[in-house]
């Protein structure tokens, strides 16, 4: 079926569902939008959402920017998607649904919100990143943001966020549990790894070492080295999508 935001065609892809289930999804590679007939997304495992996240992550560097297309319709039905607002885990998301209630259509970015992987920067964090970087791009629509005096981006209204290490140690854990392996992560495999590697140090408290956690993970030697060389007003970076590149190289095998 067609996206409904960037009219483009979907993926339809099977997930990991509690109980044994399969959860299918319909993903869409160019605005990465996500279509969930009813109630699938609740439907997902911790190890379903692991799978999603990283299928999202690998199609990352296409992503195009926010389009701004009218009115969205259900594409089960053609009836005019509801724009709704909700709150989870402390997160303030929205989703556009079907009246008829077929089903609603997310951005990856909201869905990480809505299963609190992503959360807002705290004023704490904000302060401390305003340290180094000017300019981070929206994780929803591409936009930048000058972040010397902006919390949310003017173009979508999506507010700056990171992912949560404490939601992914979770989700990870639960996965885990479900396929039986005895191996840990440690907390900081998405935000910790991701501020050491930006140099932002002061964002979480360094965890106690831990002799079965997943050992520091090194970025590609051009990354390291462009971190270095970047200037604080020229440097652009997406803390969504660096996190989850990160969240992956960590996992590595460990789950897939």
């Amino acid at each position: 079926m067609k996206c409904p935001e960037c009219k483009e065609q979907m993926a339809e892809q099977s997930f990991e569902g509690r109980n044994g289930a399969q959860v299918t999804v319909d993903v869409c590679h160019g605005c990465r939008g996500l279509w969930f007939d009813t109630h699938e997304s609740r439907q997902l495992s911790p190890g379903g959402t692991l799978h999603l996240f990283r299928e999202m992550h690998g199609q990352w560097s296409e992503r195009r920017p926010y389009g701004g297309h009218g009115p969205m319709s259900c594409p089960r039905c053609d009836s005019k998607l509801q724009l709704s607002h909700d709150l989870a885990h402390n997160n303030r998301f929205q989703y556009s649904r079907c009246p008829k209630e077929h089903g609603h259509f997310i951005s990856f970015f909201h869905f990480l919100r809505e299963k609190g992987i992503a959360r807002s920067l705290t004023p704490r964090e904000l302060t401390e990143l305003r340290k180094h970087v000017d300019t981070l791009l929206c994780s929803d629509c591409g936009e930048p943001v000058r972040v010397a005096n902006l919390s949310a981006c003017v173009r979508c209204q999506a507010p700056l966020s990171i992912l949560d290490p404490d939601c992914v140690q979770t989700t990870v854990r639960d996965a885990q549990m479900a396929a039986g392996s005895r191996r840990d992560v440690a907390p900081e495999v998405a935000a910790q790894l991701l501020m050491t590697h930006q140099k932002l140090g002061d964002f979480h408290p360094k965890p106690e070492p831990r002799s079965n956690a997943i050992p520091p993970v090194e970025l590609p030697p051009d990354s390291t080295e462009e971190l270095r060389n970047a200037s604080k007003k020229l440097f652009t970076l997406d803390l969504i999508a660096e996190g989850i590149a990160v969240v992956v190289i960590a996992l590595g095998k460990l789950l897939f």
